[in-house]
């Protein structure tokens, strides 16, 4: 519309100026006064230069137009996406780190994992545990290694529940999210929805990291309870065995009578 109206008006005024050039041109004579003869190739000139002064300012017109629909293409593509789901991501996220942070008997801090798994896999074919090793002490050890295993893959199953649980919001955002991508007015707002569906992407990744790395402490820790049942089952059968040396039966009275 501002571009019909500029170059209307443009016309209306250059044709305003020929009709005007043409009336000066012309003296004005007494009306006693012979009519004078028009010099017709001033006249033609005249127009020409008239057309050719019609046909720059169309072009500037044509120019203005150009500019303005560039300005409002620029506009669009600069134009923000009115939509983030980046609130919903780092709260999920959040909630998966703070059950990792829960685990228990074996964490995943460095530091402190080497002495929990010292103290719930001692190893009994060790030497320290070939004299000293008492039922009490064996059955202790045990409790506490099956409570270990336990934990692990109790720990394991709130990291699959919180993952499940946040697969509708996933597949809510990303249809939404798919939906202002393609109804996007501008490269920035394609853009944007774009680096929202990659964060969604990168948090679904890193939330199946965690669960194999559960996942796979939970196996850890059991494997690790089969090898120390079987320590300790020899160990106890070396205590229970002693030297080597086999049982000797002797006679023995009962009940006052002879010996068999």
């Amino acid at each position: 519309m501002i571009h019909s109206w500029l170059k209307r008006t443009a016309t209306r005024v250059v044709g305003t100026a020929l009709v005007t050039a043409l009336l000066a041109m012309a003296p004005v004579l007494p009306a006693s006064a012979t009519v004078p003869v028009i010099d017709i190739a001033n006249l033609s000139q005249n127009v020409l230069t008239a057309a050719r002064t019609l046909e720059e300012v169309d072009n500037q017109i044509t120019q203005i137009q150009q500019g303005i629909a560039m300005l409002e293409n620029e506009a669009r593509n600069l134009t923000s996406l009115p939509f983030s789901v980046l609130t919903e991501l780092q709260s999920s996220m959040g909630q998966i780190d703070q059950l990792m942070g829960q685990a228990q008997s074996l964490t995943y801090n460095v530091q402190q994992v080497q002495a929990q798994f010292q103290q719930l896999y001692p190893n009994y074919q060790s030497a320290n545990f070939q004299g000293n090793v008492t039922q009490a002490g064996l059955l202790a050890d045990a409790n506490a290694r099956w409570q270990a295993s336990v934990n692990t893959f109790q720990h394991t199953m709130q990291v699959q529940s919180q993952i499940v649980a946040s697969i509708p919001e996933d597949q809510a955002d990303l249809s939404v999210l798919v939906g202002q991508s393609q109804a996007s007015v501008g490269a920035l707002q394609a853009i944007q929805a774009s680096n929202q569906l990659l964060a969604l992407q990168a948090r679904q990744l890193s939330a199946t990291q965690d669960l194999i790395a559960a996942d796979a402490r939970a196996q850890a820790a059991n494997a690790m309870q089969n090898a120390e049942v079987r320590s300790a089952a020899e160990a106890n059968w070396q205590r229970f065995y002693g030297n080597g040396v086999s049982y000797t039966p002797t006679p023995v009275n009962v009940f006052g009578g002879p010996a068999p």
